[in-house]
């Protein structure tokens, strides 16, 4: 994969993150804790300024009750190609 593709990746990543939190009406404050995550790292993932590691993301998804792997395959869906 190249550079560009896991920037589009991770700025997809951070928007299904956002949008099943939304749909959970859960505030990023709320996700943070739950996750024990920074509402700040919470924020720039979403935005796609951040590239979290496999331990966020995997604390995120669980804070959303929701599998990891679910998560990546609804990223991946949106990529251009897939």
């Amino acid at each position: 994969m190249k550079a560009e593709d896991l920037s589009e990746f991770n700025r997809k990543l951070g928007e299904v993150f956002r949008l099943e939190r939304e749909k959970q009406g859960l505030s990023r404050n709320r996700l943070s804790e739950i996750a024990g995550v920074s509402r700040t790292g919470v924020i720039m993932f979403e935005r796609g300024e951040r590239a979290p590691t496999i331990v966020i993301c995997v604390a995120m998804a669980a804070g959303l009750g929701v599998p990891l792997s679910t998560l990546i395959r609804r990223a991946e869906k949106g990529l251009p190609g897939k």
